[in-house]
């Protein structure tokens, strides 16, 4: 008895003590809670380019969950979570200053993404610049009055006309080697002159004779009173620029007016959509340099995006895709710059020479061709429709010194 009373008491004195040394000790220090980082979105949520705008600011958004999801991004010890801030800029130039206005003074952003159109990228430079934000472009032509010396804290990650017609030249050549003449049919913007001389060039030193340049304005609905002038210079070949919803029409009419030639579109829009409009009928020997979405020669990251916009949107072609990287290089230049000074993030990305992007490796170039080594270099997917199907013609990665 005496002995289990000892044994009672050891216990209870030993507790006594392991109660007084857990209640002494000093606590483990709390994780600090994450901050938000507020980017700004610059799209045409209304207006003829709206039918790309909408896509690229889901797509934006569905980026900004991603990373997120996986804990945000961190810099020197600090979790940040993204938080969007969307404006429309209707795709005019003053309408896109007066958003760019907001986003500085009102919102206090120093990062942006979008814009689309060549007008809009050199017309927002002229906030974004001396306020010192960095910006991350969707779009553009590859004129210089888009990004250059005097735009350092503009970039530009996906591929443009400028950049694909290099590719695409040589794949007619290769491809279609009877289609020796080209005429050419662009949308109506200041920098579409710059594109057709860079075209005409590469065109020429290829062996191609480059009959002209037909334009038209971005609200065009009907194309019959412009492909005629087009057809009527009997070109083996035509080359655009246009958006979804202007190629599916310039295909569909010019297949109705009896241009039998390939069609080839300088501007990234989604094959599927363009092939929708024109009917599978009508959508043949027309080659754009975007992926089917739907191919099994993806690439993980781009099956992965298409799952997460399906399961979210119930919808995905390349107009949903493509932005992902614009987006996705921004938040890794800021992480590997470990600051949030545009000024450091700047000189960070731009001598960034291994990227992660959604179709592949990619690094910054521009120096020789732009002035300036702030343009994504990456691999691109051209895809052809053949009697109303889809082919995968395969990856392109463009030479940008």
């Amino acid at each position: 008895m005496k002995k289990l009373s000892l044994i009672l008491m050891v216990v209870l004195v030993g507790g006594l003590i392991l109660s007084i040394c857990v209640k002494g000790a000093p606590s483990a220090p709390a994780k600090p809670e994450a901050k938000t980082l507020k980017i700004g979105v610059s799209a045409p949520l209304t207006g003829p380019s709206s039918t790309a705008g909408i896509p690229h600011v889901r797509c934006t958004q569905l980026a900004a969950d991603w990373i997120n999801g996986k804990g945000g991004i961190t810099i020197k010890g600090q979790k940040y979570m993204i938080e969007l801030v969307v404006e429309d800029e209707k795709d005019t130039p003053d309408t896109g200053i007066a958003a760019a206005t907001k986003f500085v003074e009102l919102h206090k952003v120093k990062f942006i993404v979008g814009t689309i159109s060549p007008m809009q990228v050199a017309a927002v430079a002229s906030v974004t610049e001396r306020a010192h934000v960095l910006r991350s472009v969707w779009h553009g032509e590859g004129a210089s009055m888009e990004i250059n010396p005097q735009t350092p804290y503009t970039f530009r990650v996906p591929v443009v006309p400028r950049d694909f017609a290099p590719s695409l030249l040589t794949y007619q050549v290769k491809t279609y080697p009877n289609a020796k003449k080209i005429t050419m049919l662009f949308i109506e913007v200041p920098a579409a002159e710059f594109l057709f001389e860079k075209t005409k060039k590469t065109a020429e030193a290829l062996g191609l004779n480059v009959l002209g340049l037909e334009m038209y304005p971005v609200d065009t609905r009907d194309f019959y009173p412009v492909l005629p002038k087009v057809i009527g210079s009997k070109p083996d070949a035509i080359y655009c620029t246009a958006l979804p919803h202007l190629m599916g029409g310039i295909l569909k009419s010019a297949r109705e007016l009896g241009f039998e030639g390939p069609i080839f579109n300088l501007s990234p829009t989604s094959p599927e959509t363009v092939r929708n409009i024109a009917g599978k009928a009508l959508a043949t020997h027309c080659i754009v340099p975007a992926p089917d979405v739907t191919s099994p020669d993806m690439t993980p990251m781009i099956k992965e995006i298409r799952k997460m916009l399906l399961d979210k949107y119930k919808e995905c072609n390349f107009d949903y895709v493509r932005q992902w990287d614009s987006f996705w290089w921004m938040v890794q230049a800021i992480e590997k710059a470990q600051s949030l000074d545009p000024s450091e993030v700047a000189k960070t990305w731009e001598k960034m020479d291994r990227i992660q992007a959604s179709t592949g490796i990619g690094k910054m170039g521009g120096q020789q061709s732009y002035g300036i080594n702030h343009i994504g270099v990456l691999p691109f997917a051209v895809t052809r429709m053949v009697k109303g199907e889809l082919e995968h013609v395969g990856w392109f990665t463009p030479e940008i010194p």
